[in-house]
């Protein structure tokens, strides 16, 4: 089951008070998170856009919008096209937003008949989209206009949706402790049992992406066989940090460029303090061979209830979002 390792850097990641940070100097408190003085110099984030929070159409609805209390007060979703827009899922006020480059409003498609709260979304090649609403199970298809094409049932607490290349739709089914794998006529292809590590970002052949986390060893497989399940390998990722007690804490498959390029990225904090030594973002080869890496300082996440946080775009730019002190929706990249 693909459990999101949101949570994990949320609860991994600590945000310390100023006199803990105080105690140790080889320690600072960094965007309210307590960084290693080997991070001091890691990159900021650039701005990629800035939407108002509200409930207007050119707006995406934030926790005072969010009167039912069905997200974390946050979009649930963000995906960028090929043509630098980001599709946003604006979940509180119930619709699928298109925002250009500058912020403007490019496209406004309501999901208000989909179910009480949409969690995910994702492209249906070049046709529409897909979107889950795992309150009441269901996964609908719509096209470009909005216009409602099928439905499939039975995914209540599904965590997120997925497709790629083959055009093929994936489900994470932490119920099942699965992803299961779908037709493009809608039917159940393959299922593959798992825990973590395994990734509906697909690699060579539509194999799916795994990324196994050790204390100390981080490793890229494919998934060669659904069930049982079989791997091939492709990369390790030790931690060349001596202290043993900074370990991995995250490991995660972050998607692939328009060149087939895989990013990932790999968090190491220390067991007792919290403090981060490493949140690295990677780009690999199909082959797993690595090509750029950048270690990051991050804005804090507390919306723990998410399908993802980072994305990456057609040009290779990892993106991510924060909530700034003006109360904007800030998506943000990092360059490798």
């Amino acid at each position: 089951m693909i459990k999101k390792v949101l949570l994990s850097l949320v609860a991994l990641l600590l945000i310390v008070s100023p006199a803990m940070a105080a105690e140790d100097t080889d320690c600072k408190l960094i965007n309210a998170l307590n960084y290693h003085r080997g991070m001091f110099a890691a990159a900021r984030s650039e701005t990629y856009l800035k939407i108002p929070v509200g409930s207007g159409a050119a707006e995406v609805g934030g926790a005072e919008q969010d009167v039912e209390r069905y997200t974390s007060g946050v979009p649930y979703a963000f995906r960028p096209t090929e043509n630098g827009g980001v599709w946003v899922l604006d979940s509180i006020n119930k619709a699928l937003k298109l925002f250009g480059r500058d912020g403007s409003l490019v496209k406004n498609i309501s999901i208000a008949e989909l179910g009480p709260v949409v969690r995910d979304f994702a492209f249906d090649g070049n046709k529409g989209f897909w979107l889950l609403s795992a309150v009441d199970g269901f996964i609908s298809r719509i096209d470009m206009t909005g216009k409602l094409m099928s439905q499939i049932e039975g995914f209540s607490g599904a965590n997120a949706i997925e497709t790629g290349p083959m055009e093929e739709l994936l489900v994470d089914m932490p119920l099942l402790a699965s992803v299961l794998r779908f037709n493009k006529d809608e039917t159940l292809k393959e299922e593959y049992p798992c825990d973590e590590s395994l990734s509906m970002i697909e690699g060579l052949g539509g194999k799916l992406l795994d990324f196994e986390r050790q204390d100390k060893l981080a490793r890229l497989r494919l998934r060669d066989v659904a069930s049982p399940a079989a791997y091939i390998d492709l990369a390790e990722f030790p931690l060349d940090i001596d202290d043993p007690a900074v370990n991995y804490v995250a490991a995660k498959v972050l998607g692939c460029d328009k060149d087939s390029n895989i990013y990932l990225s790999l968090t190491a904090c220390h067991d007792t303090s919290g403090a981060i030594y490493r949140d690295r973002i990677y780009r690999c080869s199909v082959a797993g061979k690595v090509l750029a890496q950048k270690d990051i300082i991050i804005f804090p996440c507390l919306s723990s209830d998410l399908a993802r946080e980072r994305v990456v775009t057609e040009d290779g730019k990892v993106m991510t979002f924060y909530l700034d002190s003006e109360n904007n929706y800030v998506l943000a990249v990092y360059s490798l």
